[in-house]
């Protein structure tokens, strides 16, 4: 009997788990997202809409906990099952990096509605959606180091967001730069990661440009060997043909 391909195989209860939470982890993680907004861009938030939005974004956390918990309960090999998801570890043990979870979700979603998508079309989504949300968050944790501090360059969300641009980029205008401590380890984080995006995104584009240039070179080559062969059946008729005549009888006169 042929094994079980992965398709067929039962899924395991954390699988089962993680199938029946993941479109309600990712609605979570956008709503965090909005909150996290919310709370940077409202500078003149009431006392008690601030203490709301506190208590929101620690519930949320709780339930991302809750639900590492309860995945690595269910999970047979639980120090591989850490090993594989550190990503879910950080967004546990460092709440500021919870909005993160909202890529992880995202692919799993794209992988389960389009699972015979071709494999770089879920690693472009992957840097896609990585980038904005990258750009977003920095611009967003630097405009709250950095808007009402002493010497401060920021006086709206728009320079940050430009800030953010140049930054991962690594153009740096020069025109507005981090003077809170904050602000720079936004910037440090940043920069670090601009540099990898940038590396990873020109490698993934050089890839498959050579792929395009190999495959319009394997259907120029299968073309030419194509207009051969019918060069060389043309001939062979021709031949075919000559033999015949000849092979024929002279008509009687």
């Amino acid at each position: 009997m042929d094994p079980l391909t992965t398709e067929q195989r039962p899924q395991t209860r954390r699988q089962r788990w993680e199938q029946a939470t993941n479109l309600p982890m990712m609605t979570l993680a956008v709503l965090f997202l909005l909150m996290y907004a919310w709370r940077v861009l409202d500078t003149d938030a009431s006392p008690t809409l601030d203490a709301c939005l506190v208590w929101a974004d620690v519930a949320i956390w709780a339930v991302f906990a809750v639900d590492f918990a309860v995945r690595l309960r269910l999970s047979t090999d639980r120090r591989r099952f850490v090993r594989k998801h550190p990503l879910d570890l950080l967004v546990v043990l460092v709440p500021p990096f919870r909005p993160l979870r909202l890529v992880r979700a995202a692919l799993l979603l794209l992988d389960t509605l389009n699972r015979a998508m071709h494999p770089r079309t879920r690693l472009v989504a992957f840097v896609g959606t990585g980038s904005l949300l990258i750009l977003l968050l920095s611009s967003l944790a630097f405009f709250d180091a950095e808007f009402g501090a002493p010497d401060s360059k920021i006086t709206s969300f728009g320079d940050a967001l430009w800030w953010s641009a140049v930054s991962v980029t690594t153009v740096g205008y020069g025109d507005v730069y981090p003077v809170t401590f904050e602000g720079r380890l936004v910037a440090l984080v940043l920069m670090t990661l601009g540099i990898g995006l940038i590396s990873f995104a020109i490698g993934t584009m050089t890839s498959w440009f050579v792929e395009q240039l190999k495959t319009v070179d394997a259907t120029d080559r299968a073309e030419r060997t194509l207009a051969e062969l019918v060069d060389e059946v043309r001939e062979l008729r021709s031949e075919v043909a000559e033999l015949r005549a000849r092979s024929e009888p002279p008509p009687v006169g």
